[in-house]
């Protein structure tokens, strides 16, 4: 190119080169009739005369642009000048995932999977429209300043394919995110866009590809033959439920993938709010926690056993064979054992014969006084020690939720005693019972102590500022912090559909855990449609007549066939309304300058 800037069919000026790669050069340049910048992609001229790949290409370049996704780059223009063909893009103020990767990667979870979605809900956009991307990669996804992503490159990608991996100017980054079908010179399907999804979050995740080689070819066989490492072998902070999200959409078969793009994003969407229930969830105090390590036998302490109870002294004495100890053979471990079962036999025998000849002996003397006394029994006998009565019990009551005052004076009426344990943050208010130790409805003595915790209210937390953060991650963050969040969605011209663009309180004040955030967000360039149903048609046509972000095309007259309750409705009053060929309501978010038709009643 000369040092001039070159302009294109007298609209399109290069202005810099942004980057280059084996198909294409991509340039900064403007649009000098609608004055924006703009992002010109301009073919190699080795392409030039190929002309059933400039048919697919355009081909497939007006279908990119027939997409309007928002998380697809727009493709405004395609045409050619002399041997300069060339696509006119919009301009993304960034850097691609690829650079992002190679600086910060390991990504966090949170931003991994909300940049994930966007592309896989890009991908669905084209699915469905029967497009397949075909070389989805790193490279080919634009990230802005806030996080988010827009998939570029559905025009050559596809085109490129007709090249074989060994072909000058193919890329290894082909190869990296290529799908075994592809890889064996089968035609590529929407799933697989899928797989190499898959590997991109895979690299997001860990920062390593999965498979590496020393020739594109190389790669290729490993897609098709090997099984991708685990995540965890890079990146053990990884959970084991998201690593087999991301090993099931690498799978070799189609078949086992997630059956879509949308599918995928689904599963990644389940597992994020799963994943915030396990994290806001109150575990028991001993849920995760390790047990202690057994020492080995010949070095552990010996237990403490407690003290034996003193027996009374027997007055009988056994049979000198029973006191002998029944001897042991050592010879093996199982007739040690069961010497010792003998040695406990023979003296649960000695106590059971020393009691039998205490009742013995015991009723002789009984005997005796009865005969002393004329065969008359004693009327009482009074046994050694005094009786002890059996305590009143009652049931410990429910409380948790209970004031402090409440529970002191419960306790009180029971006749129990109270043990405050030191209290803790809690969503309770404070001065609130939060924790007994022992669970109501349990029978205990009167004057049993009860164990119990009081919260002392919310932790005051420091707002951290989400604007201009993607939902799903802003929502996180402030989750985390313990903190609900109410969203509202609200248009806006420039921020996209998605991101935050207010807060509620604001960022850096502290507020108890548990408040409630009011997160703002944009769903786009999007306009009010008015309240112009139910009201003359005059007047609705003067309102969109004064709106020029909208524009009436059709008035449509409808008799009773339309409208059920004709005879109800006055004549020349709107009865409904469509906005590009699609109903709508009173005061619904419609694109700006959408197509209205409206219905009336007719004369």
């Amino acid at each position: 190119m000369s040092e001039q800037p070159r302009i294109l069919n007298n609209r399109y000026q290069l202005e810099r080169k942004l980057g280059q790669g084996g198909m294409a050069t991509v340039y900064l340049g403007r649009d000098l009739r609608l004055n924006r910048p703009v992002a010109i992609k301009v073919l190699h001229g080795q392409y030039a005369s190929d002309e059933q790949f400039l048919r697919r290409f355009k081909h497939e370049a007006d279908a990119a642009a027939q997409l309007g996704h928002p998380n697809i780059v727009r493709v405004y223009d395609i045409g050619a000048e002399g041997d300069f063909h060339y696509i006119v893009m919009e301009y993304v103020q960034g850097t691609d995932l690829k650079e992002i990767i190679e600086l910060q990667a390991p990504l966090p979870v949170p931003r991994t999977l909300a940049i994930v979605r966007q592309i896989a809900e890009a991908l669905q956009a084209a699915h469905d429209s029967g497009l397949v991307h075909r070389d989805v990669k790193p490279q080919n996804v634009l990230i802005d300043s806030n996080d988010y992503a827009r998939l570029s490159d559905f025009g050559i990608a596809k085109s490129k394919q007709s090249s074989a991996l060994t072909d000058p100017g193919t890329t290894f980054g082909t190869a990296d995110y290529l799908a075994p079908e592809q890889a064996q010179g089968l035609g590529a399907t929407p799933l697989s866009d899928v797989y190499a999804l898959g590997v991109l979050t895979y690299e997001m995740l860990t920062g390593r590809l999965p498979f590496s080689g020393d020739s594109p070819l190389a790669v290729a066989l490993q897609h098709i033959q090997a099984t991708p490492p685990a995540l965890r072998n890079y990146n053990p902070s990884i959970p084991p439920q998201l690593e087999a999200i991301v090993l099931q959409a690498m799978a070799k078969d189609p078949a086992q993938r997630p059956q879509s793009a949308r599918a995928f994003a689904e599963l990644l969407r389940l597992y994020r709010e799963r994943g915030n229930q396990a994290t806001m969830a109150v575990p028991s105090a001993n849920v995760g926690r390790v047990p202690a390590a057994q020492e080995p036998a010949d070095v552990r302490p010996p237990r403490q056993q407690p003290a034996p109870q003193a027996r009374p002294r027997q007055n009988y004495a056994p049979p000198l064979a029973a006191q002998q100890p029944v001897p042991m053979n050592p010879s093996t471990e199982k007739r040690q054992s069961s010497g010792c079962g003998l040695w406990v036999v023979a003296i649960l025998l000695l106590v059971g014969i020393g009691a039998l000849a205490y009742v013995l002996m015991f009723t002789n003397v009984m005997d005796s006084i009865t005969q002393a006394f004329g065969g008359k029994q004693a009327t009482q006998v009074v046994p050694t020690g005094e009786p002890t009565p059996a305590p009143e019990m009652v049931e410990v009551p429910p409380l948790v939720g209970k004031s402090e005052s409440e529970v002191l004076e419960l306790l009180k009426s029971l006749e129990l005693g109270e043990q405050r344990k030191a209290p803790r943050n809690d969503l309770a208010p404070a001065a609130t019972v939060i924790e007994q130790d022992i669970a109501p409805g349990t029978k205990v003595a009167k004057g049993t102590v009860i164990p119990f915790t009081l919260s002392l209210g919310p932790a005051q937390v420091e707002i951290d500022d989400v604007t201009r953060q993607q939902f799903e991650v802003a929502s996180d963050t402030l989750t985390r912090a313990g903190f609900k969040v109410i969203r509202k969605d609200a248009p806006n011209q420039t921020i996209p559909a998605g991101f935050v663009l207010s807060q509620n309180p604001p960022a850096g004040l502290k507020l108890a855990q548990g408040s409630e955030i009011e997160l703002v967000v944009s769903i786009g360039d999007m306009v009010t449609f008015p309240n112009i149903i139910g009201i003359k048609r005059a007047d609705a046509e003067a309102i969109l007549a004064a709106r020029s972000d909208l524009r009436l095309d059709i008035v449509d007259e409808q008799g009773p066939d339309l409208i059920p309750n004709f005879d109800s409705v006055e004549p020349n009053t709107v009865v409904s309304a469509t906005a590009n060929g699609q109903p709508v309501e009173n005061g619904n978010f419609i694109p700006r300058n959408s197509v209205i038709v409206i219905g009336v009643r007719r004369p």
